[in-house]
């Protein structure tokens, strides 16, 4: 009985002491690392705030800042500390007279109070809690869980610095929880980073979702608001995961178009090449894969052999990569890009030329029909009385403006092109036409 009449004196002796100025001054702590509220348990006190200073050494690094109301010089910063002892503000700190702005640096834990005077002005009053946190000793607990063809995983916990202060009230300690960052690095590669607001000591699960061939170091760090970091002993594990990919070479060509797979698939053993047909020409009641690709039957190699498209259209190429390493058998599949970009065989094309100048000067010096994806080329130059002056069938050549070694006639001349395109549905071209010869 006598006990619970006291502490009900001490928290009406604390509350009067806090309601008996009701103008308050602001205090500031640029430096702090970490700011906070308190949360008395009774409602009528103010709240104050707590800054929390990162002090490795140990010695008291906090630092507080007082300003007068009006910003003018000539006011007194009387500064008091609390004394659990007595309940009040009866430790004195300082006292500064005749100032604009007061600082206290190197201070120690515990609950500051400022009185700013002026003769003829009201009082103004602020409280605010120093709290230094130092570097712990505390490791983090990292330890591995299990791995499926999903990745690795791991579970990580920490426990926190318990920062302190007291209910005002009832002259009891109150805690509240800090900040972490956890970072899970593989061979020094960060693999997840990530902030845990106002921590509480759960555990915590990360994985990796990479797939990578032999045994990798993992590490666990936890970093404080101070920076400081503290790491778990390192934990090697492998990883059944695989990762399917490959690259061709070329992507876009002209038939026929040679294309090589780059198998860049890691973890996996066993490989399915499904090489596909233009799909604008695939019939729409096709019943099977095997309907649908080019070739009969599905490739396993892992790095097939160079493959050539004889005719144009949009080709896809799809691996499926597999492996038995772990329990379950993982299997992945990939195409040439994420978004399924096609090999590209051009479409077969033939475009003639309406003049030429063979005079030397190294530009459209020679007669050429600009053609892709033939598989048959016929051409005829013929004059204006029309006899033959050249005739090719490959259409990377052309007429250089001679006949029998001799400059032709500049003038009007005609042309009778015949080809066939690499299509399979075969397109055939038939074109006449004239074209000038210019010499300048």
């Amino acid at each position: 009985m006598k006990q619970s009449i006291k502490l009900f004196q001490f928290s009406l002796f604390v509350m009067m002491a806090f309601l008996a100025n009701p103008i308050f001054a602001q205090i500031t702590a640029p430096k702090a690392s970490l700011t906070a509220q308190t949360d008395y348990s009774d409602p009528v006190i103010s709240e104050n705030s707590i800054f929390v200073f990162c002090d490795n050494i140990g010695t008291g690094v906090g630092e507080l800042i007082a300003n007068s109301a009006d910003g003018t010089s000539g006011w007194t910063f009387t500064w008091t500390k609390w004394d659990v002892g007595t309940g009040d503000y009866t430790i004195p700190v300082t006292v500064e007279v005749n100032q604009s702005e007061s600082t206290l640096t190197n201070l120690t834990d515990g609950l500051y109070k400022v009185v700013i005077s002026k003769t003829g002005e009201t009082d103004e009053e602020g409280q605010a809690w120093v709290l230094n946190r130092t570097m712990s000793s505390q490791l983090p607990s990292f330890s591995f869980d299990r791995m499926d063809c999903v990745g690795v995983f791991f579970n990580a916990s920490y426990v926190p610095v318990q920062l302190k202060y007291l209910d005002i009230p009832t002259a009891n300690e109150k805690s509240f929880l800090t900040s972490y960052v956890f970072e899970l690095t593989r061979e020094g590669e960060s693999i997840q980073r990530t902030p845990f607001d106002n921590y509480d000591g759960s555990v915590k699960n990360f994985f990796d979702e990479d797939a990578f061939e032999g045994e990798n170091d993992y590490l666990m760090t936890v970093t404080d608001e101070c920076g400081n970091e503290y790491s778990a002993p390192v934990i090697s594990s492998e990883t059944y995961k695989i990762h399917a990919e490959f690259s061709i070479d070329p992507m876009l060509g002209e038939a026929p178009l040679e294309i090589t797979f780059d198998n860049n698939s890691v973890n996996a053993e066993n490989f399915e090449w499904f090489i596909y047909q233009d799909f604008d020409r695939l019939e729409t009641a096709l019943t099977s894969v095997e309907d649908s690709l080019l070739i009969d039957g599905v490739l396993v190699d892992e790095d097939p052999a160079p493959y050539t498209y004889m005719h144009p259209g949009n080709y896809f190429v799809k691996l499926i990569a597999s492996s038995n390493k772990g329990p379950e058998t993982c299997i992945e599949e990939f195409y040439l890009k994420s978004e399924g970009t096609p090999i590209v065989v051009d479409t077969s094309l033939v475009q003639v030329p309406n003049v030429f100048t063979p005079n030397g000067d190294g530009r459209n010096d020679v007669f050429r029909v600009k053609s892709q994806s033939l598989k048959t080329f016929h051409a005829v130059l013929l004059n204006r009385w029309g006899r033959v002056v050249y005739e090719w069938k490959n259409p990377d050549e052309g007429w250089n403006g001679k006949i029998n070694g001799k400059l032709a006639t500049p003038g009007t001349y005609f042309y009778v092109i015949t080809a066939t395109g690499r299509e399979e549905l075969k397109k055939k071209y038939t074109k006449k036409g004239s074209f000038m010869l210019i010499r300048k």
